[in-house]
Parts: structure tokens; sequence; C-alpha cells
């Protein structure tokens, strides 16, 4: 709803180290707040203004797509530690996930991330 993107079009925004679970609260959020149709609105919004999520491996990625889009989801590990909330083996666990698309998989775990990076 910020001005921002709009000002600062090549920007890219990361929302790293979380949970995506909180995407459809958002969508929900903003129908509160009168944008209307969210659905559509919020996975153009992620995409126009280079906003990406990252997912976590327990996330319910049918649920999250739905909200969000395939196009600005990315999965990741904390490499450099290891503490409980840490997903070393997270890209081997999401590859192995069934009921997801391959060629959704590659946009989150490859080509959404190299987007973000400006790889």
């Amino acid at each position: 709803m910020s001005e921002i993107p709009r000002v600062f079009p090549k920007l890219r925004w990361g929302f790293i180290e979380v949970s995506s679970q909180w995407v459809p609260w958002v969508v929900h959020e903003a129908v509160r707040r009168s944008l209307g149709s969210a659905r559509p609105i919020f996975r153009d919004c992620l995409r126009e203004y280079n906003i990406y999520v990252s997912t976590q491996t327990d996330d319910d990625f049918p649920y999250i797509i739905s909200y969000a889009g395939e196009d600005n989801l990315l999965i990741g590990t904390d490499y450099g530690h290891t503490d409980p909330s840490s997903a070393v083996t997270a890209l081997n666990e999401f590859q192995r996930m069934e009921g997801i698309d391959l060629g959704v998989k590659e946009k989150i775990l490859s080509h959404n991330a190299k987007a973000l990076y400006g790889l």
C-alpha cells in the first residue's frame, strides 16, 4: 500500500528466514482495508513490486501458492549454523515433497532466488 515500490521499481524485497504462512493473513488484511479482490491483486503486487517470501518445509504450499502464486516464493536453510529452527536438509526435503508440480519446485528452489538476488 506504500508508494516506495513505485518510486523504486527495480528494488527487490526479500522476507527471509520466516515461514510464508503469514501471506494469507496479509491478503485478508488487505481486503479488510478495502483493496477489494485481494488474491489476484496481492499476487500481482508480489510480482510487480519484486517482493519475495521465503518458505519453510512445513508450510502449507498449496494454500500459500493459492494466495502468493509461484513466482515469488523461495526456500532456504540456515547453512551457517544448526539450531532447533534450522532445516539444513530443507532443499532435499522440498524436492521429495509430493503434490507440488516439478516446475513449481524448480521455481521455488532456483529461479525465484536468482531473480531476488539478481543472479
